[in-house]
């Protein structure tokens, strides 16, 4: 239909090429009436637009894994709460810090406990890096063969 139309209207311009630019912008409105008729003859509708699940990329992360710089200030947190004598502690704050990752802290509060399970110690502890300054809450607690393992660690 709009190849009908806009031969009969190249050859009314070719007749009427005296007339100027009215007979051109006759052609270029029909050429252009053209191309949007053609976005109105698809059959599309909202029904049948959906993502396509073929297209996969490298934008959408994956499941989050442990940090391992993160675990290792984890683990140096965990050794001197678990190397501690109370005995000689006092209740002050213990400085920390790691050098394989840049963090450092200050470990504010221990606390003791010994139940059936046997001995935890519950701690509250600073965490200064490259990300930020954020404050956690951990426990860790004695197995059976004398390692300490930590039970909890998480932002407050």
């Amino acid at each position: 239909m709009c190849l009908a139309f806009l031969s009969s209207d190249s050859k009314k311009l070719v007749a009427k090429k005296q007339q100027g630019f009215g007979a051109l912008s006759g052609f270029a409105a029909g050429v252009f009436v053209c191309m949007l008729s053609g976005c109105a003859m698809k059959d599309f509708s909202i029904e049948k637009a959906v993502p396509d699940k073929a297209t996969i990329t490298g934008s959408v992360a994956s499941a989050q894994q442990v940090d391992p710089k993160s675990s290792s200030d984890q683990t140096t947190i965990r050794n001197i709460v678990s190397a501690l004598n109370f005995t000689q502690w006092g209740s002050k704050p213990l400085p920390w810090s790691n050098p394989e990752t840049g963090s450092q802290g200050t470990i504010t509060a221990i606390a003791e406990k010994k139940d059936d399970t046997g001995l935890c110690r519950e701690f509250q502890t600073s965490r200064e890096s490259f990300d930020g300054v954020m404050l956690y809450k951990g426990e860790t607690c004695m197995q059976n063969g004398g390692q300490w393992a930590l039970k909890s660690f998480a932002p407050m």
